[in-house]
């Protein structure tokens, strides 16, 4: 078993080297903007603090490091070295075939090079664990990812049908904008605009996803419902909560301008 002072210092590390690799995305000035699911990925950092302290907890008290090496593939996996990534996550379930976090870990590596069905067994896996061990956050969490797996190939309905199914378990914001954007997609405006409402009701695990939910909105609210000053104070809300993202406060500015000239 490693001395507490040597893991102590080794997830320190960790943590430190994921802060600095943020903050240089962050400020790096890159033409292209990241994804939303890349920036929620990386504004983590209270998954990561948490991971952190159960890693350091579980170390001490069992001399397992199956959390210190999900730590270590998930800043692999946030840098795009996806092989060192599957590698940790893989030593990981070697000490811990239950780590909900490493099988959802391989489950986004998977989904991420388009190996859809294997991405879907390992989120499945981990949802049976989570579901088992009555976990209801995991639960919910998983059960989004599900919905945004079938989400990635086009099948509507399956989306639908995770994400009710997720927000049955714990009402929560993602699962309500991934509700809202599917109807889109299927050019049900009323009952997008009515789920992206529900959530913003709810708390969210990821604040981009909660600005991205008011830019969405605001969107519908000028195109659809023709409300340019209920979009301007919606598109304000997405500024708000994520500056950086220069569409946020373009589309306020532009719906502020249709405000003021009706």
């Amino acid at each position: 078993m490693r001395s507490p002072n040597l893991l102590h210092s080794t997830l320190l590390v960790l943590a430190i080297a994921t802060f600095h690799f943020v903050s240089f995305l962050a400020c790096s000035g890159e033409k292209d903007e990241p994804s939303i699911l890349e920036i929620r990925d990386l504004m983590d950092s209270g998954h990561l603090a948490e991971s952190v302290q159960k890693a350091k907890d579980k170390a001490i008290k069992t001399g397992k490091t199956d959390q210190v090496h999900y730590l270590r593939g998930w800043i692999y996996y946030l840098r795009k070295e996806d092989a060192a990534a599957e590698k940790e996550y893989k030593l990981c379930l070697k000490e811990n075939k239950n780590s909900i976090d490493c099988l959802r870990g391989i489950a986004q590596l998977e989904k991420n090079k388009q190996n859809y069905e294997k991405s879907e067994t390992r989120y499945k896996q981990a949802l049976i664990i989570a579901q088992a061990s009555g976990d209801k956050e995991y639960t919910s969490m998983l059960l989004t990812d599900l919905g945004n797996l079938s989400l990635a190939q086009d099948e509507r309905e399956e989306a639908i049908d995770w994400y009710n199914k997720s927000v049955q378990v714990k009402p929560e914001g993602s699962a309500y904008y991934g509700l809202g954007f599917v109807n889109l997609l299927n050019r049900d405006k009323l009952s997008s605009v009515q789920f992206l409402k529900k959530g913003l009701e709810t708390e969210y695990r990821d604040l981009i996803i909660k600005a991205e939910t008011y830019y969405l909105l605001a969107k519908l609210q000028n195109d659809f419902e023709k409300n340019p000053k209920a979009a301007s104070e919606s598109a304000k809300k997405a500024f708000e909560l994520f500056p950086a993202m220069e569409k946020y406060s373009k589309s306020w500015e532009q719906y502020s301008k249709l405000s003021r000239s009706n």
